[in-house]
């Protein structure tokens, strides 16, 4: 059971790459899951023996992740709500030309 938790803990984010275990239908990051299936041949969740073959990807757009603001300074962080602001009253002013 150590090793499952070790899995899940270093999994805890969005995968990049998603697939489900038809063993215990779980979504795992493939790597993670391709090596720890290499090590121990079972699946994580369950103990249900599960092979890198079986694994199914899950075809998502992908995820673009938010830019973290600079927490260093707050001339930085006005900054970035500025250029923010402005790409949503750019977006705002081209919807409304275009209707």
């Amino acid at each position: 059971m150590m090793a499952q938790s070790n899995l899940l803990d270093v999994s805890n984010e969005v995968p990049e790459h998603p697939v489900i275990s038809p063993a215990s239908g779980s979504i795992f990051e493939r790597r993670l899951i391709e090596k720890y299936i290499s090590e121990n041949g079972v699946d994580p969740i369950n103990g249900k023996e599960l092979t890198i073959e079986q694994l199914i990807d899950i075809k998502a757009t992908p995820i673009v992740k938010p830019k973290p603001p600079s927490a260093t300074s707050i001339p930085a962080i006005l900054k970035f709500m500025q250029d923010e602001w402005d790409a949503v009253i750019l977006h705002s002013f081209t919807l409304r030309q275009q209707l």
